[in-house]
């Protein structure tokens, strides 16, 4: 290989392939009012959820409230409520593998003596518990 064979490349180059029959995503272009008085765009895919705020690029401003009206705008309350430890609990066990768990800890911390900081040996496994009251 010479020495101008490399000529033209960077390193980061992603491909020398031409970008010929390729379709592009479609694309909805969003706007915004930064809180300083500029208005800037921003693309996003079509079929995405456009967020009501963005951050401004320009001033480091954040929640820069969109200003144009489309009707991908998120409606609130649509979202899914959060699931806690206590329903994930509910999806893994069956009640009466709970009500089982439970039995086995409570005589696990009344055979040390009540509740107090320490360590509980159930079904041959060490927890290590707190009670803040």
């Amino acid at each position: 290989m010479g020495n101008g064979a490399l000529r033209g490349y960077r390193w980061g180059r992603a491909t020398v392939e031409v970008d010929r029959d390729t379709d592009l995503a479609d694309r909805v272009i969003a706007r915004f009012a930064c809180a300083r008085g500029h208005e800037f765009t921003v693309q996003f895919a079509a079929d995405a959820d456009l967020p009501a705020s963005w951050n401004c690029r320009q001033h480091s401003v954040e929640d820069c409230r969109r200003t144009d009206a489309t009707p991908n705008t998120p409606a609130a309350g649509k979202h899914k409520p959060a699931r806690t430890h206590l329903v994930m609990l509910h999806e893994r066990r069956s009640p009466a593998e709970l009500e089982t768990l439970f039995a086995d800890t409570l005589s696990a911390i009344r055979r040390l003596g009540g509740a107090r900081p320490g360590c509980v040996t159930i079904g041959g496994r060490s927890y290590s518990y707190r009670n803040d009251t």
